[in-house]
């Protein structure tokens, strides 16, 4: 009898530890992190910064060809002074190129005017762009009635959007600047118990389906929710 009370104990402690015997489901979505890339944009202010990089350069190439001339003339002029005449020629070579050199020194002079205070705002602009700072009309779960808005918010790098805890794919459509695009991910649902002894529906193995962004950089590691970050360029 004695051996039976010992064997009935056990059970009971052990079944006390069941690590779930008492715990409380958490029913709220995991999320994800979206960054969006004005990629076109970017390519537009790089062709505006090569075009002043040109310029810059091809003004200082006819200014440092300009002084050359200078410098050679008056070496020139100091030989013809002392008796050298076969200088002549070159003189006249040498006055006849200035005035070129001195019109594509001030065409680009002209060109490049302004051209770093541009330069510093353009970069600027670029560096915000790729930061994702933008704003959101609003994204929408497909299939379901749940449209986040974002009226309150002026601009973000960021947007952070739920997936749905019962299923394995979510659909978006996300509308920037009044044109909609479209996003389909792919998960894994899991369950993981907390410190408090909550059960909580995670996600892992997230990667995009598809996508009618121009291109997008999918999840190579840390694909769980609250970690993942997915950046689409439009």
């Amino acid at each position: 009898m004695k051996q039976l009370l010992n064997i009935f104990i056990l059970f009971l402690f052990i079944a006390s530890c069941d690590p779930c015997d008492d715990c409380d489901t958490v029913s709220f979505e995991p999320t994800i992190s979206l960054i969006f890339i004005n990629q076109d944009s970017v390519n537009s202010l790089d062709d505006s910064l090569m075009v002043f990089a040109f310029n810059d350069s091809a003004l200082a190439v006819h200014v440092n060809a300009l002084d050359t001339l200078r410098s050679r003339l008056v070496e020139v002029q100091n030989g013809l002074d002392t008796g050298n005449t076969s200088l002549q020629a070159e003189k006249d070579e040498i006055l006849s190129l200035i005035p070129e050199r001195q019109n594509d020194s001030t065409l680009y002079a002209t060109l490049n005017q302004d051209s770093d205070s541009l330069t510093a705002v353009f970069n600027q602009t670029k560096s915000t762009i790729n930061s994702g700072m933008l704003q959101v009309d609003q994204i929408e779960i497909l299939g379901t009635q749940n449209i986040l808005t974002y009226e309150d918010i002026d601009s973000a790098t960021s947007w952070s959007i739920p997936l749905a805890y019962d299923g394995e794919f979510t659909q978006y459509e996300v509308t920037i600047a009044g044109i909609a695009r479209t996003i389909e991910f792919s998960y894994d649902n899991i369950q993981e118990v907390d410190e408090e002894r909550n059960v909580l529906i995670r996600a892992e193995n997230i990667q995009v389906v598809s996508s009618t962004f121009d291109s997008f950089d999918n999840c190579e590691e840390n694909c769980v929710d609250g970690e993942a970050s997915f950046t689409f360029y439009f």
